[in-house]
């Protein structure tokens, strides 16, 4: 791995330049946020730093700079705690719990609750790629995409994806979507579990009823 200095970092873009040499008019190689190899780094805040990293194309074919890490960074393992992860993962089984007890209590159908299982795993798959395919420079999945999956009832396993997996944590538009999906979905359920939602609840078991086995 070669290294080079940190010359330039757009926030709101996520993304900023290496500068390959100490020259003013220097060369420069792009790095996306999520080419950082500790996710915990603040690149405004280290313009200037030197970074390892590794020469790469993006899906146009042009270089850029992958697997950066700070020069003189203590190495992270991977055996360190990830705080938001579990808090996610305890977040993501709260809610479920509470789908069960609903279920039990005979106020859902027990379809409602497999189909956002369902749906949450697939979301999580989606980050998953979507992070692969961006440390790849390959093809992403769109934005749209991954906001519609988490609007249907995925947005328990996205949630789980953005904090394990890291991915989609920086761009604060993407964010407010995301916060949004959610909120929706919480209004429909309660509207759902209201007196005024039970004839939708009926039309929303039967439909479920009949695509899943």
């Amino acid at each position: 791995m070669t290294k080079a200095k940190l010359a330039s970092w757009n926030r709101a873009k996520g993304f900023g330049f290496l500068s390959l040499s100490s020259e003013p008019k220097a060369k420069q190689l792009f790095v996306h946020v999520s080419d950082f190899s500790d996710k915990k780094l603040d690149p405004e805040k280290l313009v200037g730093h030197w970074f390892y990293y590794t020469l790469a194309k993006d899906k146009q074919g042009r270089p850029c700079a992958k697997r950066l890490s700070l020069v003189g960074a203590k190495p992270a393992f991977s055996g360190k705690s990830n705080d938001p992860g579990k808090r996610a993962g305890l977040s993501a089984m709260a809610f479920f719990a509470l789908l069960g007890a609903l279920v039990l209590l005979h106020k859902l159908p027990i379809a409602l609750l497999v189909f956002y299982c369902v749906l949450s795993v697939v979301t999580f798959a989606l980050y998953a790629l979507d992070k692969s395919a961006a440390q790849a420079g390959r093809w992403r999945v769109q934005e749209a995409k991954l906001h519609v999956f988490a609007l249907m009832g995925g947005w328990p396993g996205a949630m789980l994806a953005q904090q394990v997996l890291r991915h989609k944590t920086q761009k604060q538009s993407f964010r407010w979507g995301y916060y949004t999906t959610v909120l929706v979905n919480i209004a429909a359920l309660v509207y759902l579990l209201s007196p005024y939602g039970e004839p939708m609840l009926l039309q929303v078991n039967h439909a479920l009823s009949s695509i899943l086995p």
